[in-house]
């Protein structure tokens, strides 16, 4: 029992929220979830985080910022050059970034936090981003466009709860909007060449899925 407190006072730092769900916007270029690194032991602390991605749609993109900086997406981790250095009482961002490229997903990130040359001096954050149930996943996984790229029109493979197709492009400007339709057919030929994004509405306005659509 004296071991086990011991250990436990070791623990001289937090993070606050711990644990963040947020909801991702497609048209959004990213979505942030911020949190708090407190150092609260009397002296100066070291520490260092590991990016663990549990779980992300492909084509999305994480990133971390710290006191430091804003890292790029293929950086797991901090190292002796980019330590986390923090006096008694003091605090940093640990901001997990989510970068969804238009596309509608999931992710699941943990960052794990920890002091240099200390064990037990550690912390875990926990970053959902739309988490959802597997069966809204599996509707949403089997929705598609098609033909895509297309030149003329294009239609989806199920229309089954869709209501409205709102077409936009990528800097999320609304471009126009059609009713949904077993068999409808959405008329893109007098868009310019380009990549345009297409979001899925259900009857109570909340959005199944938002897609990217290639005109030719």
């Amino acid at each position: 029992m004296l071991f086990t407190l011991s250990l436990a006072a070791q623990v001289t730092l937090t993070l606050t929220p711990q644990s963040v769900q947020l909801d991702v916007d497609p048209l959004q270029f990213e979505t942030v979830a911020h949190s708090w690194l407190t150092n609260t032991s009397d002296e100066m602390k070291t520490f260092r985080w590991v990016r663990i991605v549990e779980s992300i749609t492909t084509g999305w993109e994480s990133a971390i910022c710290d006191m430091n900086a804003c890292y790029s997406t293929t950086v797991d981790s901090t190292d002796s050059n980019t330590d986390v250095i923090l006096a008694a009482g003091d605090s940093t961002v640990i901001d997990v970034h989510i970068r969804p490229g238009g596309l509608e997903g999931s992710a699941h990130v943990k960052v794990a936090i920890k002091e240099v040359g200390s064990l037990e001096n550690r912390i875990e954050g926990n970053y959902h981003f739309n988490q959802t149930s597997s069966s809204s996943e599996v509707v949403r996984s089997d929705l598609k466009l098609f033909p895509n790229p297309s030149s003329e029109y294009f239609q989806l493979t199920d229309y089954d709860k869709i209501d409205k197709i709102i077409l936009y492009n990528l800097v999320g400007r609304e471009l126009r909007s059609f009713n949904a339709y077993p068999g409808a057919k959405f008329d893109v030929e007098d868009l310019t060449r380009g990549m345009y994004l297409v979001r899925l509405v259900d009857e109570r306005r909340r959005v199944v899925k938002t897609l990217r659509l290639n005109k030719r």
